[in-house]
């Protein structure tokens, strides 16, 4: 068993990636072959993080496992797969969800969080991959609560250029004629679960459409995102993380708005996005958030435990063009 303190940002305390081999090989080379191989993350969930800890709500933050298995994957790809630190590392797609609310409570004592990785090389030529599929299922204080799943894609650089260099010319040709809605202020940080206003990352939404098909249009705060950046983001890109955070912000405030949710007692359960191109820095972003298929007696569906779940269809935009659309699920903890 190989044991590595990955270069991580200070997202948790003490942490370690393990890497469980499946083949003689990997014990003597501390690499691994290009096939499927098993991981374990484990580390101290964070009380005092100036993001992931700045919450009213009672429950663990829910970017953790995907913020961790990202970083997981980034340090797997370059240390174990021999995937070259020249390649850009592309999220092309990334799931999570919340299985057991319970464990997701928090306390006053630490709690430690567990992912248990199998990650899959994809499309692997002369023995590198050139993407990588991760499946995590989450524990915290070693019960099975949450599940977590990403795909990224490595880039030789001129490829990465020119999708970057295209997308950015459709999103500038499409800004152009396109009226960006007003902004009427901020909201405040406890609308969007958090307690410090440089947290808050969108404005409050133009509403349009009809009431049984409403459609909410929030602008994202691009100065307020920059700060929303780890180590292993490169630094003219938006970050990955931030697309999470604006969709549990967005969804939060849009429970509330559409179906008169509590914010502070409210949980993103889960989460699945698709990547279509790159956001790029500079442009405005925005968000736009429907509601999901409506039960045809209008009422918000239940979970099993009774309590209230409304779906939510986000998408993420410059300009006309669509760079994230999203599903996602909020419940109200009642």
């Amino acid at each position: 068993m190989a044991t590595n303190t990955a270069p991580f940002p200070a997202l948790l305390g003490p942490h370690h990636l393990v890497h469980r081999p499946t083949s003689p090989e990997a014990f003597l080379l501390t690499a691994a072959p290009p096939v499927r191989q098993s991981f374990a993350f484990s580390g101290e969930l964070p009380v005092t993080h100036p993001l992931f800890g700045d919450s009213p709500s009672h429950f663990h933050d829910p970017l953790i496992p995907l913020a961790s298995l990202r970083q997981s994957m980034l340090f797997a790809a370059l240390r174990y797969f021999r995937v070259p630190a020249s390649r850009h590392a592309v999220v092309a797609s990334a799931s999570a969800a919340i299985t057991g609310l319970e464990a997701w409570r928090r306390s006053d004592s630490r709690a430690g969080i567990v992912l248990e990785l199998v990650m899959t090389p994809l499309d692997v030529v002369g023995g590198v991959p050139r993407g990588l599929e991760c499946e995590a299922a989450v524990l915290i204080d070693g019960e099975r609560c949450g599940t977590a799943a990403s795909r990224l894609a490595f880039l030789l650089d001129g490829v990465y250029r020119n999708h970057r260099e295209t997308g950015r010319r459709q999103s500038e040709e499409s800004a152009a004629g396109y009226a960006a809605p007003s902004s009427s202020g901020l909201p405040l940080p406890g609308q969007v679960g958090h307690l410090h206003a440089g947290n808050v990352l969108v404005g409050l939404p133009e509403r349009t459409g009809t009431e049984a098909d409403a459609e909410l249009s929030f602008p994202v705060d691009a100065e307020a995102a920059a700060g929303l950046r780890f180590e292993a983001d490169a630094p003219d890109e938006v970050p990955p993380l931030l697309f999470l955070e604006v969709s549990r912000q967005a969804g939060l405030l849009a429970a509330a708005e559409l179906r008169g949710f509590v914010p502070s007692h409210a949980v993103l359960s889960r989460w699945q996005a698709t990547f279509r191109g790159f956001a790029e820095p500079g442009l405005p972003l925005r968000c736009t958030v429907r509601e999901g298929v409506r039960r045809t007696d209008g009422r918000v569906r239940r979970d099993a435990e009774g309590r209230p779940v409304t779906e939510l269809r986000l998408t993420f935009l410059q300009g006309s063009r669509v760079v994230a659309r999203i599903s996602a699920s909020v419940l109200q903890d009642c």
